[in-house]
């Protein structure tokens, strides 16, 4: 038995010295790649990574995974022979990626001590010139804007506001404003020029007198400036803001003379009702501070809900009741809209009620 055992293990021996040699190993000629300032428009850039077998078996690149889709992997796929090399190919598309570069390529191996191997870009993307397209994106007929909406955000009760767009005249003959389609009270379009040359920009105002304006809340108006160019002579633009009451910075004194706001509840649900059918309902407002609660508007969501009020200011203590009729114009199911009330209690400024019914 023990000759049987000593010659086992001069048969195992060569095999277990084979497989501690037999290792797969790999050497990365580098770990990063700096590709320095591109330009965004300059099309896609490579850099490529050389792996080197540097064990006794062959070397399998199994996978390489970009950190983003705008880095593409492409690999040797064949084994690589112990002293070959192979190679992993970075791709970057640097188009609408201005800034710093910092992605990653993970390549997945059978290396016995580099299963994942992490390969780093770097660099700069030079952002392209910009086209007059680039600038002006909205376009009607010759004239073009650098955008269709005007945004005006918060307009205060009692001030002035205004913004502007800029047009450009794309065209090769002066482009005349000769007018704007009627706009509600408060509203006041100005424009720098009344005409505007080729290649010229002009900007186009928009001014907006606060205390004009009734209805508090987001609005979005429709306008048309009106041209002889002869493509297109009118022009739809669009302007969206938030009308606000300017509370200003109350002091504690105004704070504990100011009105309060009060609703007896902030919902009403109608229950189950026909499709089609009207329903109606009565809300409680009460003035529970010192001032004089004033109801500055209404504002519903939809023409289904019409809400209206007894009384719009309100002494310390007095209350009024706030109407919404309902109809149900629907298809079967859970229906529900929001009404909106604009106050003057800098605590309450906006409180929401919801009528809701479940049609059938």
């Amino acid at each position: 038995m023990k000759h049987l055992y000593i010659a086992l293990l001069l048969v195992a021996a060569p095999i277990l010295t084979y497989s501690q040699l037999s290792k797969t190993t790999l050497e990365v000629n580098k770990r990063f790649h700096d590709f320095g300032k591109i330009k965004e428009d300059g099309g896609k850039v490579k850099a490529i990574f050389t792996f080197r077998n540097t064990g006794t078996t062959p070397l399998l690149i199994l996978n390489a995974e970009p950190s983003c889709g705008c880095t593409l992997g492409e690999w040797t796929k064949e084994p690589i022979a112990p002293g070959d090399s192979g190679t992993v190919t970075a791709i970057f598309n640097p188009k609408n990626l201005v800034g710093i570069i910092d992605k990653t390529v993970g390549v997945y191996t059978n290396a016995q001590y580099s299963k994942v191997i992490v390969l780093e870009l770097r660099g700069e993307v030079i952002p392209r010139d910009k086209t007059m397209d680039d600038i002006f994106l909205y376009r009607v007929g010759n004239l073009m804007f650098d955008k269709e909406m005007i945004e005006l955000g918060d307009v205060l009760h009692n001030k002035n506001d205004s913004a502007f767009i800029v047009m450009y005249n794309d065209g090769q003959y002066p482009i005349k404003i000769n007018n704007y389609s009627p706009l509600p009270k408060g509203y006041r379009i100005h424009a720098e020029k009344n005409t505007v040359e080729p290649n010229e920009e002009v900007r186009l105002y928009i001014i907006i007198d606060g205390s004009e304006l009734k209805e508090f809340g987001p609005f979005n108006k429709t306008f048309r400036l009106i041209t002889d160019d002869p493509e297109y002579s009118e022009k739809p633009l669009f302007m969206l803001g938030n009308l606000k009451y300017n509370f200003g910075d109350l002091s504690k004194k105004e704070r504990k003379q100011s009105p309060k706001f009060k609703i007896d509840r902030k919902e009403n649900d109608f229950g189950v009702q026909a499709s089609g059918s009207f329903v109606s309902t009565d809300f409680k407002i009460t003035n529970t501070g010192k001032g004089d609660l004033i109801i500055l508007s209404l504002s519903a969501q939809c023409h289904c809900t019409e809400p209206s009020i007894a009384k719009t200011r309100l002494k310390k203590g007095e209350s009024t009741t706030l109407s919404v009729k309902f109809d149900l114009l629907g298809n079967a199911g859970n229906f529900q809209k929001p009404i909106s009330i604009y106050t003057n209690d800098p605590k309450n400024p906006v409180v929401e009620v919801l009528v809701r019914a479940k049609l059938y």
